[in-house]
C-alpha cells in the first residue's frame, strides 16, 4: 500500500501592490502552522521519501518549516506543474513517480489540490491553509493511481485554540 499526502501551503501574506501572487511568504501563524504539521507527520511516523513541491514562495516556506520540525531528509522536487496545474495535470506528474516510492508528499495550492484529493478519493474533501489530506492507494505503480482509487485515511487540520 502507498501513502498519498496532499497537502495545502500554510496561511500567506496578503499581496501587496505589485507584488506577484507567485512571490507571497507565509506569515508566522502560517510557519507554526507548517511547523505543527511537520510535528504531526512525524508523530504517525509519515515521513515522506519524496516530496513534489510547487514552486511558489508560500508553498516552499510552508514546505521548509515542515522538514524543519520533521527532522528528515528527502528530496524534493519543485514542480511548476503544481502551481499552474488542474488535477489531470497532478495526476500525469504522479504517473511518473518511480514505483519505490511508498509515501510521496505534495504541497500545493487549492482549489486544485482540494478537487485532486476529492477525486481520487471519490468523495469530497476541503483543505483549509496547512490542511493534509493522508490517502491510502493499494495499487503497486503510481502509474496506476486514478480517481476512485485512493481512501481518505485520515484529514489533518490545526485545531482551533481554545480559550
Amino acid at each position: 500500500m502507498k501513502n498519498l499526502l496532499l497537502m495545502r501551503h500554510a496561511t500567506a501574506a496578503d499581496k501587496t501592490i505589485g507584488q506577484k501572487d507567485f512571490d507571497r511568504e507565509i506569515t508566522l501563524f502560517g510557519q507554526r502552522q507548517a511547523g505543527e504539521a511537520g510535528l504531526w507527520l512525524k508523530g504517525q511516523s509519515l515521513l515522506p521519501e519524496l516530496i513534489l513541491c510547487s514552486p511558489s514562495v508560500r508553498t516552499q516556506m510552508t514546505l521548509e518549516n515542515m522538514l524543519e520540525q520533521m527532522e528528515h531528509k528527502v528530496p524534493v522536487q519543485l514542480e511548476h506543474d503544481i502551481y499552474y496545474s488542474s488535477e489531470h495535470d497532478l495526476l500525469t506528474l504522479l504517473h511518473g513517480v518511480k514505483d519505490e516510492v511508498d509515501t510521496l508528499l505534495i504541497v500545493g495550492h487549492n482549489p486544485t489540490i482540494s478537487f485532486f484529493a476529492s477525486s481520487l478519493a471519490h468523495e469530497e474533501v476541503s483543505f483549509n491553509t496547512a490542511t493534509i489530506a493522508h490517502l491510502h492507494f493499494n495499487g503497486f505503480s503510481w502509474e496506476n493511481l486514478r480517481a476512485g482509487t485512493c481512501k481518505l485515511h485520515y484529514l489533518y487540520q490545526e485545531q482551533p485554540a481554545r480559550f
